[in-house]
């Protein structure tokens, strides 16, 4: 089979051997063996370069046939480079093995290119998180409450990994939320409006949560590798609260 691929990591195998996983436009995630050619032109495939691949298989384990280059090969450093190896291990950790996730190829390749392009950081990192969540069927509702009901601009709300958004009223809750957030800021999220500060500050402690309840708390390494700036904005009961500035 034939498939266009990004390779998302390579780890040792055997004598000559490499294992790759690869994300395919066709196929999803897909973990295969490549034989390194000949010690004198042994080049280990590289990442953020889109190729043509050949494999054959029909277990998890494919053999890769053949790996060549269809787009000009760029190179990332400094914070492109960490932000493109957070989003190689969410991959990882979160996908399938070989099920076709086209719009997941397509929202990898989008980011891999926009970083490249030199723009902020943060908006993207946070709008890959999102259309990976909606894509595995973990989208987070800022929409609307965990009931159904529509949210309101003037509302404050408490919003729990489980139960997502409910009404606050100023009571203590019986099991502490994730975080609070008023009604009009929520529905900025849910637009994606990522140029105001609140909605990214939002974004970045929802996200990380987030994942941390999808992971059940497996550490994800690749977060050291970015700037660490803890929440710093208002909290209440020592829970943090974004409203509308």
């Amino acid at each position: 089979m034939r498939a266009a691929a990004y390779v998302i990591h390579t780890r040792p195998f055997q004598d000559g051997k490499i294992l790759l996983d690869v994300l395919t436009l066709e196929q999803g995630l897909i973990r295969g063996v490549w034989r390194l050619p000949k010690k004198e032109a042994r080049v280990i495939p590289g990442s953020f370069l889109c190729y043509e691949m050949e494999y054959v298989g029909r277990s998890d384990l494919k053999t890769v046939k053949s790996l060549e280059s269809i787009k000009a090969a760029f190179s990332l450093e400094g914070l492109p480079l960490y932000a493109a190896l957070y989003s190689h291990e969410l991959l990882e950790k979160l996908l399938p093995l070989n099920l076709p996730l086209p719009d997941i190829f397509s929202l990898y390749q989008w980011l891999i290119e926009s970083l490249h392009s030199g723009v902020s950081i943060a908006p993207l990192l946070r709008r890959f998180e999102v259309g990976l969540f909606s894509e595995l069927g973990v989208a987070i509702n800022m929409i609307s409450t965990g009931r159904g009901e529509m949210i309101e601009a003037r509302q404050l709300y408490q919003f729990h990994y489980k139960f997502g958004l409910r009404p606050y009223y100023g009571e203590i809750p019986k099991q502490a939320p994730m975080l609070f957030v008023e009604g009009q800021v929520a529905l900025d999220y849910h637009a994606g409006r990522w140029t105001d500060k609140q909605v990214l500050s939002l974004a970045k402690e929802l996200h990380r949560n987030w994942l941390d309840g999808i992971l059940n708390g497996k550490p994800i390494d690749s977060r050291r590798l970015l700037p660490q700036q803890p929440f710093q904005g208002e909290r209440h009961l020592g829970v943090p609260i974004f409203r509308s500035l």
